[in-house]
């Protein structure tokens, strides 16, 4: 597979970003997930109601927001490069984060999110999806362990452009 066949099937600009997804995950994937991208990434952690950025998360502060003891709504960006994945922490049965398609110009850039998923995969012993944005059905890269699966097979112009609400 080449590099132009991947970016005008997965990285193809649409107005829309790519969800990272892994689905059915609890507490302790998520500090896991915590744990992994603070000791391997540069982090810029915003905090919305203190106004406070951070370059670690802090996941007692997103556990009481989900708990309700805390109102501290946030959003952290994970670095790979250049690369920026924004995380978004809406509730602990799923893990989202997303990724802007114009940021991959190059199979090295795709071959660092590759890495990421890959990595994130073996972290949680589970299967790491990328899907156009608000789309878990479309599964355009599916990573498991060190199995990696592209599809090609969709065409971006059917996919549906949700926007999140």
């Amino acid at each position: 597979m080449n590099w132009d066949e991947i970016k005008n099937k997965i990285y193809y600009w649409d107005g829309s970003w790519r969800d990272i997804y892994v689905h059915e995950t609890n507490h302790q994937d998520w500090e896991k997930w915590t744990d992994f991208v603070n000791s391997n990434y540069k982090i810029e952690w915003n905090i919305f109601e203190t106004e406070s950025n951070r370059n670690k998360i802090d996941f007692q502060i997103i556990k009481d927001y989900w708990s309700g003891t805390g109102d501290n709504c946030s959003t952290a960006k994970v670095f790979i490069d250049k690369i920026q994945i924004n995380a978004h922490f809406f509730d602990d049965s799923e893990i989202e984060n997303d990724i802007d398609p114009r940021e991959f110009n190059s199979i090295d850039d795709h071959q660092k999110l590759i890495d990421f998923m890959t990595s994130l995969s073996k972290t949680l012993d589970k299967s790491v999806y990328l899907t156009p944005e608000n789309c878990p059905e479309i599964r355009l890269i599916k990573v498991n362990g060190d199995s990696v699966e592209l599809n090609i097979d969709t065409n971006p112009n059917d996919w549906p452009v949700r926007n999140k609400e």
